[in-house]
């Protein structure tokens, strides 16, 4: 073997044996990029993933309580809205009913002027409704006979005809309240004067009286009768009106149907 084959022998060794130190090697820099590429790479995208992940779910449960908030207004929102229109529908209804009850108590006192036309137009009756109340005004003259607390034929019949259309606009069998009054002292005749020396004893025994002649000679039941004297002071004159009655008088009510505890 000459020199040159012993350097190329030389050679050949030395290149095996660093190829062999290169795939010993090898392994450890293929770790080493391995983990510098996850260090670079893997670690940060999966730090990324994860803080994605983490915004979903946050986004996702601020989207149920913004659901939740939604409901809640809506459910507000429609129950507001549903008392709005309840309340809505009571004044429509109320005012309804204001319109409907003004209408029946212009038909009533149309109908009540009608009956008493005549009595109306010779000024010894007026009509009115006020209150929850119809009332019949009746001069004393139409009713009693001069000087007396008596009550005339003519009045007699005029009562029966009062509370006939009374008792009508009343629904039939509701209570009847008669009323007198017996006007200024001055205005009472003298005989009378000696006879009841109060005003009110005047007016009391004329509301007596015409009561008593309702329940016998009109058939009126007397538990739906009652009397009351107002001396010369007029309770019904407001109701009333400009009516161009003397001031004594006897006034018939009865408290229409559907009328309130406090205006019967």
């Amino acid at each position: 073997m000459n020199i040159a084959d012993e350097a190329i022998g030389a050679g050949n060794s030395a290149g095996s044996s660093s190829f062999r130190r290169w795939m010993r090697v090898m392994p450890a820099l293929l770790l080493v990029a391995a983990a510098a590429f996850v260090a670079a790479y893997y670690v940060p995208l999966h730090r990324a993933h994860v803080l994605l992940l983490e915004e979903q779910r946050k986004s996702n449960q601020r989207g149920k309580e913004l659901e939740q908030t939604l409901s809640q207004v809506r459910g507000e929102l429609q129950a507001k809205t549903a008392q709005i229109e309840k309340s809505e529908a009571e004044r429509q209804q109320t005012e309804a009913a204001k319109k409907s009850g003004v209408d029946r108590v212009e038909q009533i006192k149309a109908e009540l002027a009608g009956k008493l036309d005549k009595h109306v137009k010779k000024g010894v009756a007026a009509v009115a409704v006020a209150e929850g109340q119809a009332f019949v005004a009746l001069s004393e003259s139409a009713v009693f006979l001069p000087n007396t607390v008596d009550v005339s034929p003519q009045g007699q019949a005029l009562l029966c005809q009062v509370s006939g259309a009374l008792s009508a606009s009343g629904g039939g069998q509701a209570p009847l309240r008669v009323g007198a009054v017996s006007g200024p002292p001055a205005s009472v005749p003298a005989p009378l004067q000696a006879a009841y020396p109060t005003p009110w004893e005047l007016s009391a025994v004329r509301a007596a009286t015409v009561t008593q002649t309702l329940q016998d000679k009109c058939s009126v039941a007397g538990a739906r009768l009652s009397a009351v004297g107002h001396a010369e002071h007029d309770p019904a004159a407001a109701a009333l009106g400009e009516t161009k009655l003397p001031p004594g008088r006897v006034e018939i009510s009865v408290a229409l149907p559907g009328a309130s505890p406090a205006a019967k």
